[in-house]
């Protein structure tokens, strides 16, 4: 969905996540997507790396910027500072102790208040005035403890599972409730379902449902009328699409299928989607006789080849049921992307489906598990096509009126308008200065003084990130001025959603010659690709490497950016070479090296200088014990950063 302008300045919100991207939640890149339109600024947050280098298409659209935790060591570090300056206790204290107490110790009360601690810094940091959690689950819990520690409200949506088994008490269920500023149910069974757990929160408890952009959904070619009447004999083209889990029902149609196959009904299942089901399925589709001309298991593709399988189906079908720890589906949104795709559903009476499909005008439904009916439903949406037209253009006007994303967005939109939330911009990172680990070693004490320097100057803002994190790690000091890369997993999705891009670096390779090791190049390569990324984010002006562990990552960003790059190299000899880094000089407009002859190309004087105490006496020279006192390098950094500064001010994009 393409941004409309902004009607207002708005305020900024944080959208916190167990885990981001997922590929099963498009509805919540369409909701963020939406918002943005409507002119919020969105940060987005997650406890935990993806489950997979999938993504789909549009989140390249989002604005927002995705946060990750750093390095378990670096949150404990952070914990114990707060736990020696006694704010932890403070705090956290009684809030952890009572969860502990009243909802066991497997709700991990400690560790939810340690991931919220990060956050909750994090968002103070970038002004976020509220915090929208999608499912009733470990992050609304840690939601809760950023509200104790930073005062910053929280809402979140429940969907199903989530509030019903997942989330496992609801004593904590009832507390989520009462501390949010809103909560938000999917459905209308979702919305009573709360209310009846959560009576003193009823009032605050409304139901939105899960939108979907109704224009980028195309007719399926089956809505279309025929010439004639269509070939009864033609195959059935059935789709499903979701999670290969028990309560998707997925088992059933198989045993529907079969049934289908011996009634002699041509068709053809392709279902899309993997999970832990994905095995039992094949061998029960096998055991049924189902072949590859009956079936085919598609895996996740992306949401654009969903649309266009959508659109070369006859049918939608979702078997849903209640699976054996009494979890099931309340609002399936592909129903709805179904629907929106003019094709007829065929599903059960289960939960909120009946708000989506009604019988005979948009869909068929059928009892959860009952593999006879869901076969004659299929039977006769194959026997009559005509039916099958009309109820799936009958299902795209429904969604229209109920379903569009725009509806559903300014729903949820005037939620947050409502809240005393002033406007707010993240301040801008300038010079991103980049550093390859943290802490530093104690042979990088100038690099340490470096960074402080510019840090309590305040000649620039800045940020320095870290690919890796080496114990011991202090907290605070220059330590909170660190910004940790994410996990492998996502610089492997980014690399694989930007082919063009992967191209181009790898054509790159080749200038530096064997300079540097390809291993290493393709490790700086995915790091620059996730920089640059950020550098479009944040209004990066000047990429500086630190050292020449970085310097490659920093080419490689001007190079897919055009922002200047500057660098310093310590070591006499790089690891990657005079003439490596006399190719890369000559695209810095700012460097200091060690490494030359001339003292005027090494700015932070980073060549060690000569200490030793002599004493001349005539022409008799002596060398005496000890050393000469280190040089005072105030006015080094003070002149380095006085020349990067013009670089950073220079509004150059």
């Amino acid at each position: 969905m393409k941004p409309d302008a902004p009607t207002q300045s708005q305020a900024r919100l944080a959208y916190l996540y167990s885990r981001y991207p997922v590929v099963s939640q498009t509805f919540c890149d369409s909701e963020m997507l939406a918002l943005e339109a409507r002119g919020f600024d969105l940060d987005i947050a997650s406890l935990n790396p993806p489950p997979g280098a999938f993504r789909h298409e549009r989140f390249e659209d989002l604005r927002a910027e995705v946060f990750y935790p750093p390095p378990p060591a670096v949150l404990a570090a952070l914990k114990a500072r707060h736990e020696k300056d006694g704010t932890w206790a403070e705090r956290f204290g009684d809030l952890v102790a009572r969860h502990d107490r009243d909802h066991g110790k497997s709700f991990k009360a400690a560790t939810r208040a340690r991931n919220a601690l990060y956050f909750a810094e994090l968002f103070e940091k970038r002004g976020v005035g509220h915090i929208h959690v999608h499912f009733a689950n470990r992050a609304t819990h840690t939601a809760l403890f950023i509200k104790r520690w930073a005062g910053i409200p929280f809402s979140f949506t429940a969907h199903a599972q989530d509030f019903m088994v997942d989330l496992g008490s609801d004593d904590l269920l009832r507390e989520l409730c009462r501390e949010a500023e809103f909560v938000v149910a999917v459905s209308d069974f979702s919305a009573e379902l709360l209310r009846k757990t959560c009576p003193e929160s009823a009032e605050k408890i409304q139901r939105v449902y899960n939108g979907i952009a109704l224009d980028q959904f195309g007719a399926a070619e089956a809505a279309a009328p025929a010439a004639g009447d269509p070939d009864p004999a033609a195959p059935l083209r059935i789709v499903s699409i979701g999670r290969l889990i028990e309560f998707k029902g997925f088992h059933h149609l198989v045993g529907a299928c079969a049934r289908l196959k011996r009634r002699g009904v041509p068709f053809h299942w392709t279902l899309v989607g993997d999970g832990p089901w994905r095995e039992k399925l094949h061998d029960l589709a096998a055991a049924a006789g189902l072949g590859g001309t009956d079936v085919t298991f598609a895996g996740v593709q992306s949401q654009e080849a969903v649309k266009r399988l959508l659109a070369r189906s006859d049918v939608f079908c979702l078997p849903c049921i209640v699976d054996g720890k009494g979890a099931s589906d309340i609002l399936p949104t592909v129903i709805t992307e179904a629907m929106a795709s003019s094709l007829p559903v065929v599903s059960t009476r289960l939960v909120g489906v009946p708000e989506m499909v009604v019988p005979e005008e948009t869909g068929l439904l059928v009892e959860p598990g009952d593999e006879d009916a869901l076969a004659d439903a299929l039977a006769r949406l194959a026997a009559d096509r005509a039916l099958a037209r009309r109820l799936g253009t009958t299902g795209r006007r429904r969604a229209g009126e109920i379903f569009e994303l725009k509806t559903t967005a300014a729903q949820l939109a005037a939620k947050f308008d409502a809240l005393p939330i002033p406007p707010a911009a993240p301040p801008e990172t300038p010079l991103l200065y980049l550093i390859d680990h943290w802490p530093l070693r104690s042979a990088e004490k100038h690099l340490a003084g470096e960074i402080e320097a510019l840090t309590q100057q305040g000649w620039v803002r800045h940020l320095t990130l870290s690919g890796r994190a080496l114990k011991p790690v202090e907290s605070g000091g220059l330590a909170a001025e660190i910004e940790y890369l994410p996990d492998a997993i996502v610089f492997e999705a980014e690399w694989r959603a930007q082919p063009d891009r992967v191209a181009r670096v790898l054509e790159w390779r080749a200038e530096l010659g064997a300079g540097i090791e390809t291993e290493d190049f393709l490790a700086a390569a995915r790091r620059a690709l996730h920089l640059a990324r950020l550098v479009a984010k944040r209004g990066v002006r000047l990429v500086h490497a630190a050292r020449s562990d970085t310097l490659v990552t920093a080419w490689l960003v001007h190079r897919l950016t055009g922002v200047p790059f500057s660098f310093t190299s310590e070591a006499l000899r790089s690891a990657l070479g005079r003439e490596t880094l006399d190719r890369l000089a000559a695209e810095a407009v700012l460097l200091s090296r060690a490494d030359t002859a001339d003292p005027a190309d090494d700015r932070l004087c980073l060549r060690p200088p000569d200490r030793t105490r002599r004493l001349a006496l005539g022409p008799l020279k002596l060398r005496l014990p000890g050393q000469l006192p280190e040089p005072d390098r105030a006015p080094v950094y003070e002149a380095w950063f006085r020349a990067l500064k013009p670089l950073i001010d220079a509004d150059k994009r």
